[in-house]
């Protein structure tokens, strides 16, 4: 009787806090730039709502561990993998925020820059020239885009299923934990990126890309939505090469797939103009930087919240 009363009913996850710790990050800097974007509510700031959202996120990742690692699975999935939920939230905002934290300063010059010490020439100009005709060649290449997603949702679920939930929570953490670095680094260091920056591939549009699935659809999401401020780093190549190497520790001969995707991921990057090719370098480094880091540090983190009473 003794012992189990002992037992501690919350426990976090190393995500939990990681999650806690950026939703409480990103309510300051909506409270501190409250005009991020568009009204959220009638008569109300908009980074007033938005960061009372964060906070109420913040508290949700606190609350989580009171549902148990043993759980049914279905809720054990959910309780594993809810940070995925919050990626698109996070990312669209840090570039709603980077614009009041820079003072709307970009850096897209210098990355350019880089691009053309390179090459001599920008490839994010060039390498679509001559081949945008082609509507197979540009439904691989934003297919490729689009497989981004595919990985970032359902490689990590891999282990999970393999009944690995130790190392399922192990690639969460470092997932979310280069989310926040990364995203951080987003609010101080704006990059539009060529789409954006280059005011004819701007105005393009995509226009001039030919295809019948993949194409219409990221034009239409482009039409749609702001994506810019985020480009360096490029996080497609980022987390497409965490990715590889979760496929890798799950089980190596997923790399036979897995290295011919990334690849495709980040030459898609470039031949839609997304993306500088230094944004796939930048990538690349942060992934070797940051990912083996992270997945040293995670047994400590987790043995230490292990220890809370």
């Amino acid at each position: 009787m003794g012992s189990t009363l002992s037992r501690p009913v919350w426990r976090p996850l190393a995500q939990d806090l990681a999650i806690a710790l950026f939703a409480l990050e990103y309510a300051g800097f909506s409270f501190a730039f409250p005009d991020s974007g568009p009204v959220a509510a009638p008569g109300l700031p908009r980074g007033l709502v938005v960061g009372t959202v964060f906070v109420a996120i913040a508290a949700m990742a606190l609350l989580v561990p009171f549902v148990k690692r043993e759980a049914p699975a279905p809720l054990a999935f959910v309780r594993t993998f809810y940070p995925q939920l919050l990626l698109i939230l996070f990312f669209e905002e840090s570039i709603l925020l980077s614009v009041g934290i820079s003072h709307g300063l970009v850096h897209d010059q210098e990355i350019a820059a880089i691009d053309k010490a390179l090459f001599g020439f920008q490839p994010s100009r060039r390498f679509h020239e001559g081949l945008a005709r082609f509507p197979a060649i540009n439904e691989l290449m934003f297919g490729g885009y689009f497989l981004y997603y595919v990985m970032f949702a359902v490689t990590p679920w891999l282990a999970f299923f393999q009944g690995r939930k130790e190392e399922a929570e192990r690639e969460i953490f470092v997932y979310v934990a280069m989310m926040i670095l990364i995203f951080t680094w987003y609010l101080f260091f704006r990059v539009e990126g060529p789409k954006y920056w280059f005011p004819d591939l701007k105005s393009q549009g995509y226009a001039e890309f030919s295809g019948d699935l993949f194409v219409p659809f990221f034009r239409n999401v482009f039409r749609n939505t702001q994506l810019y401020g985020a480009a360096f780093p490029s996080t497609h190549v980022a987390f497409s090469l965490l990715m590889t190497i979760y496929a890798a520790r799950t089980r190596r001969s997923l790399l036979w797939l897995y290295i011919p995707a990334f690849t495709l991921v980040a030459a898609a990057t470039v031949y839609i103009y997304a993306h500088y090719f230094a944004d796939i370098l930048g990538g690349i480094a942060a992934t070797a930087l940051l990912a083996p880091t992270l997945l040293r540090a995670y047994p400590t983190i987790r043995k230490r919240l292990e220890r809370l009473p």
